[in-house]
């Protein structure tokens, strides 16, 4: 109606390395979300952990959920976000595998960061944000540091992440994961009508139509595109949302 505000439903969805964009980036985008009355999903990659999240913030929010190799490893990530009183778990499965990141081929991005003349004269010219880096409660990966035996750096904890992307998540395992876990699920990454309806049948409360920004599988869809399809499908019997990053051309 013309003249009155429109409302548009949002959330912040689930950001890896926050924390390394600005100390303590997942407390203060939590913050946020709460000040904007919307929900705020905190990564599993995340550089502050959900334990320190939940210290810093008043509301509860979401937890977004990577199935490792380790199973073990994510059943203990269920229960930590149950502990912690997460009001919903977001399970990805648009990224199984590591994508072709052709920016940060092109500006040398490693974690950690090499020193190189470069980057270090990037630092001095952003005080802001390295005081805010000194000042962080976290500067490692929150939800794995010290819990993974033999990763005692980011570097190996990055590489044991690599290694522990599964390319065989399927539907039995979110039967495993919907035993595990009694609050509101979400499943991010669906793409056509048949999986949204499996979802659906399989206890889902909410999907997310996403590609992962379109980074993942230079043959997948615009998620846009096939977005009007599944919510016609599906739309009366679950929550539709829709991952709004766009990352590539591609």
């Amino acid at each position: 109606v013309v003249g009155q505000p429109i409302s548009m439903p949002l959330a912040i969805a689930p950001t890896g390395l926050t924390g390394l964009q600005h100390g303590a980036g997942e407390i203060l985008g939590a913050r946020a979300a709460t000040k904007a009355g919307i929900p705020f999903c905190l990564s599993t990659v995340s550089i502050c952990s959900i334990e320190q999240v939940r210290d810093a913030v008043q509301a509860p929010f979401w937890f977004q959920l990577y199935v490792m190799r380790d199973r073990g490893f994510a059943r203990d990530l269920i229960r930590r976000a149950r502990d912690a009183g997460c009001s919903a778990l977001m399970l990805t499965a648009d990224l199984t595998v590591q994508g072709q990141r052709h920016r940060e081929i092109k500006n040398g991005l490693s974690v950690p960061p090499k020193i190189t003349l470069r980057n270090l004269f990037d630092v001095m010219s952003k005080p802001r944000w390295a005081w805010s880096m000194l000042r962080a409660p976290s500067r490692s990966f929150g939800n794995l540091a010290g819990r993974i035996q033999g990763t005692d750096s980011l570097t190996t904890l990055a590489q044991w992440i690599a290694n522990q992307f599964d390319p065989t998540l399927n539907w039995q395992d979110l039967e495993w994961i919907r035993e595990l876990w009694p609050g509101k699920l979400i499943l991010k990454g669906i793409m056509d009508e048949e999986d949204a309806r499996l979802a659906a049948a399989h206890g889902v409360d909410a999907i997310v139509v996403s590609n992962h920004g379109g980074r993942q599988l230079d043959g997948a869809p615009a998620s846009i595109e096939v977005l009007p399809r599944i919510a016609d499908a599906v739309g009366d019997k679950l929550d539709v949302l829709f991952d709004g990053g766009i990352l590539s051309g591609q």
